[in-house]
């Protein structure tokens, strides 16, 4: 019984993962992606588009607060997203002020 609910639990995990991780089909960038320049843009296109398409945080426009956004970056860096020290609450500060709830 318990080796079958770690099983369960090992592919739950995996098929989050590539949800998560794996990128989505590509398109052109739309309006909707256009952000400010800043060093928090910077962050985002070096560390986030290498795993999905910008549109993939821009869709998330007006969902989140900045405890939230602070979750969502959290959890891209536990799962390999590459940030310096510091870059964590820049990239949360930028995400919040251009996508944040409002």
């Amino acid at each position: 019984m318990i080796a079958v609910n770690r099983s369960l639990l090992v592919l739950a995990a995996a098929l989050a993962w590539c949800i998560v991780v794996l990128p989505a089909p590509s398109r052109a960038a739309g309006r909707d992606d256009e952000l400010p320049d800043g060093d928090g843009k910077k962050i985002l296109l070096a560390s986030c588009t290498n795993c999905h398409d910008l549109n993939e945080v821009t869709k998330l426009r007006g969902y989140y607060t900045k405890a939230q956004w602070r979750d969502v970056v959290k959890t891209m860096v536990e799962y390999g997203a590459q940030l310096k020290k510091g870059e964590d609450e820049v990239l949360v500060d930028y995400l919040t002020q251009h996508l944040g709830k409002k």
